[in-house]
């Protein structure tokens, strides 16, 4: 049985079309599968972001040091603008707040509430943290949420500390550890060169060769002369206004 030009002209077309869309649709999944790739490779740094702020909410310092030697931005940060440096310093991570400052973290930059770092590190009285953003050149004029700068806190903490030794209730060891700490504090603020940024008294002022002798001599101390040591850093302390 033969077939009509019609018929034929009709099944003819009929191939066309399914081959024509065939095409379309071979066409539209290439075009989409270029935008996916597209898209996925402009994720890629915020997800990479994504993954340096977790590691650090957990604590992780190996995951980290991967993360920012393979490039992922220091200054990362989470949907409420919190630093990954923010993040570290609340929780506490020292090694992993060392990690992103010698990466280039931003030790000023500012979260969706304003607090900077250096904020966050006196609000816990960290004072190895605090420190270290000092040295990074964090903004030593910015205020707790209390108003107090850092060297109110550790005119606080040492008046705690002292108080805490003449009624027994911090062991030496424990002691003497703080009291190095409160040392390391006040060089930072000396050594950096901040003076610039300070009114000392023309009388009496602060010696960094004095306050590194007295951190290494510490250790080594009589027990009866801590007392006398705390007295001095908060003399010394009193000595420094921060402008």
């Amino acid at each position: 049985m033969s077939h009509s030009d019609s018929e034929i002209n009709d099944a003819f077309k009929t191939r066309i079309r399914k081959q024509m869309l065939l095409e379309f649709k071979a066409k539209k999944r290439f075009q989409s599968s270029k935008e996916v790739k597209s898209l996925t490779l402009k994720l890629e740094p915020i997800y990479q972001e994504y993954r340096l702020v977790r590691a650090v909410n957990l604590n992780n310092t190996c995951e980290v040091k991967r993360l920012l030697d393979k490039g992922v931005s220091p200054n990362s940060t989470d949907n409420e603008m919190r630093s990954a440096l923010h993040i570290a310093v609340s929780k506490g991570y020292s090694d992993i707040v060392h990690l992103l400052l010698q990466h280039g973290a931003d030790p000023n930059k500012r979260d969706i509430i304003q607090n900077t770092p250096l904020h966050l590190a006196a609000c816990i009285h960290n004072l190895p943290i605090i420190s270290m953003l000092i040295n990074a050149k964090a903004n030593i004029c910015c205020l707790d949420i209390h108003g107090r700068n850092p060297l109110q806190l550790v005119s606080s903490k040492l008046q705690i500390l002292r108080k805490s030794w003449r009624d027994g209730s911090i062991e030496m060891v424990k002691l003497r550890e703080e009291l190095q700490q409160v040392v390391d504090l006040l060089l930072s603020f000396l050594i950096r060169g901040v003076e610039e940024k300070m009114e000392r008294l023309n009388r009496n002022r602060v010696n960094v060769d004095e306050l590194q002798l007295m951190k290494v001599s510490l250790d080594s101390q009589p027990a009866e002369q801590l007392d006398d040591q705390m007295c001095k850093l908060l003399d010394d302390i009193e000595k420094i206004q921060i402008k």
